[in-house]
């Protein structure tokens, strides 16, 4: 495509956008002046966004400043600001933390703005095409406090070429998963397989282990009162977890964040992967990435109790200490509509919404098993939630994920471990 015509398709998309935004009854310019900011993790959801954010600020008058972390960084300046009250941040991402932010009173429950009709439209919005489970998880106490702009569920990412060479067929067990991977690793060349290592990180990722062995993490899906990890079956999700890990993952695979695991397998140093299906945007990407076009995608591996892939959304989430509410609830259903929602689908792969995954731009442009893949596995009940709704969260990404993480290293055996952190979690939450 010549400059000249790839100028023209960008200035007619900007232009289709703003007439979209522009549909919805009522004064885009009230907070004309206003400054926000935004604080999110480095994420190809931030990334998307940050490119049609001028879009926005034209849009309203409204000035947006867009603050990128990593994620560990992110949670803390977000944690120190928002607790604070300084009000620093207008706008952030929240994740699994939204219980304790909501029950602080650190975040604002959305429905005052979003029924007021002069700052959103609610037919032009479309609050009604979220993926049920994703605005499930801005809910905490039956109101809304996060509307969800990712929709993530754990799939087998595997190298399509490697596989077929080796004659080793798609695992669907973990005890296949287990022999593929051996099979496949080459130290120092290729891992058998990736996963999250790092203690915070692989408390989400290994959930969906314990449930396939028929594990759960609390005693109550709704309101959790005693941790319930240190079952036997518990115990058998992890120990596998760990041992694909020692047998067949990378060398310092007890480190290893998302960012980590992501960026081997983009460059060709792994046969499989486990991880967020939105990944697949970046993994696509030939720019980004060695292995665009050499890899299949598949459901979760199943355990003797069956399937369970552990799925999360990132909000966003208004500060309770901005200063500028009306323009932040402007920037939210901006940022958070169906059309913006299918604009930043198309760049980050992902969405929370049904009209994108139904859209005849994911037929033409994602690859067919991720697209079956992603709403196959979304529409499978969990049994929990896949972070427990529970305020004290972070102690228990810490003493849940710390079990997990020293299984990994082969610092005691996976029941010692997580007898020894369920206690722990349970001195907590008393």
């Amino acid at each position: 495509m010549s400059k000249a015509r790839t100028w023209i398709v960008v200035v007619l998309s900007a232009l289709m956008l703003t007439a979209s935004a522009q549909t919805a009854q009522i004064d885009w310019r009230q907070s004309e002046g206003s400054t926000l900011v935004v604080g999110g993790i480095k994420h190809a959801y931030t990334a998307a966004l940050e490119k049609l954010i001028p879009q926005f600020e034209e849009l309203t008058g409204i000035d947006v400043h867009l603050e990128v972390y990593s994620q560990d960084e992110f949670m803390n300046k977000r944690l120190i600001d928002l607790s604070s009250g300084s009000g620093i941040f207008d706008i952030v991402m929240l994740d699994q933390a939204i219980v304790q932010y909501a029950r602080a009173g650190w975040v604002d429950a959305l429905e005052p703005y979003f029924e007021d009709p002069t700052l959103v439209d609610a037919d032009a919005y479309g609050m009604d095409d979220y993926l049920p489970a994703m605005i499930g998880e801005g809910r905490v106490d039956g109101n809304l406090y996060g509307l969800p702009v990712t929709a993530a569920v754990q799939m087998l990412f595997y190298r399509k070429d490697v596989l077929a060479d080796a004659g080793i067929a798609v695992p669907t067990t973990f005890d296949e998963l287990y022999a593929a991977a051996v099979e496949l690793n080459q130290p120092g060349k290729m891992a058998g397989i990736l996963l999250r290592g790092q203690k915070i990180h692989s408390a989400w990722s290994s959930v969906g282990f314990v449930w396939s062995y028929g594990g759960r993490i609390m005693n109550d899906p709704v309101a959790p009162t005693a941790a319930t990890f240190d079952s036997p079956e518990a115990a058998a999700g992890i120990a596998m977890y760990a041992k694909l890990l020692r047998d067949a993952g990378p060398l310092g695979a007890g480190n290893y964040t998302w960012y980590e695991a992501l960026a081997d397998f983009q460059q060709g140093k792994a046969a499989m992967y486990i991880d967020n299906a939105p990944f697949m945007g970046q993994i696509e990407d030939p720019k980004a990435s060695t292995v665009a076009g050499k890899v299949g995608y598949a459901p979760m591996p199943a355990g003797p109790a069956g399937e369970y892939a552990n799925s999360l959304a990132w909000m966003l989430s208004m500060s309770s200490s901005s200063k500028n509410k009306d323009a932040a609830t402007l920037f939210l259903a901006w940022a958070t509509g169906a059309q913006m929602a299918l604009e930043i689908g198309q760049a980050a792969g992902t969405s929370a919404r049904e009209s994108f995954y139904a859209s005849d731009w994911v037929g033409e442009h994602y690859p067919a098993d991720w697209a079956e893949t992603f709403v196959l596995s979304t529409k499978r009940a969990n049994p929990e939630s896949g972070f427990p709704r529970i305020v004290e969260i972070d102690e228990w990404l810490d003493i849940y994920g710390g079990a997990v993480n020293a299984t990994i290293l082969g610092t005691g055996t996976a029941q010692k471990n997580l007898s020894e952190a369920a206690a722990a979690m349970n001195r907590v939450l008393r």
